[in-house]
């Protein structure tokens, strides 16, 4: 019996989340409205230690992550248009587009302080970006692959 008591106490610690991480809920807006499907990315400021990610919906996030100063990069989506169908892809898809600046995911200076039990709010604001024309070779390029 003696030779199971490490092996219980291992399995009690991972089970009661002895990794030292907290689950964080929140809610991401933009310009005051909720983002309606997105994508959440902590990462250490110092650049050691693990990232943690979490998908938005609806404006609300859940993710696991250790407390401390976080770089945030966030971004969202939305529908443009739809794929026409062809022989090869039979059902339309989805055509989305990032629309949120890249000072709030890809050149993202934004850091917060994230603390054990406490809800975040990630309020964004500014000008979304706007879908990009295409070139002609993209135009004959997404004609090819069945886009519209």
């Amino acid at each position: 019996m003696l030779s199971l008591l490490p092996a219980l106490l291992l399995a009690a610690m991972v089970g009661c989340g002895g990794d030292g991480k907290s689950e964080v809920h929140g809610v991401a807006t933009w310009n005051g409205q909720p983002i309606e499907k997105g994508y959440l990315e902590l990462a250490p400021v110092d650049g050691a230690g693990q990232f943690a990610s979490a998908e938005i919906a609806d404006g609300k996030f859940t993710l696991r992550t250790i407390p401390g100063m976080r770089q945030v990069k966030v971004t969202a989506e939305r529908k443009i248009g739809e794929t026409a169908p062809t022989e090869r892809i039979p059902n339309p898809e989805p055509i989305m587009f990032q629309y949120l600046p890249a000072k709030y995911n890809s050149q993202s200076e934004w850091k917060i302080d994230i603390k054990a039990g406490e809800d975040l709010t990630l309020d964004m604001t500014g000008e979304e970006l706007a879908p990009q024309k295409l070139s002609s070779a993209d135009m004959q390029r997404k004609a090819r692959q069945g886009g519209n």
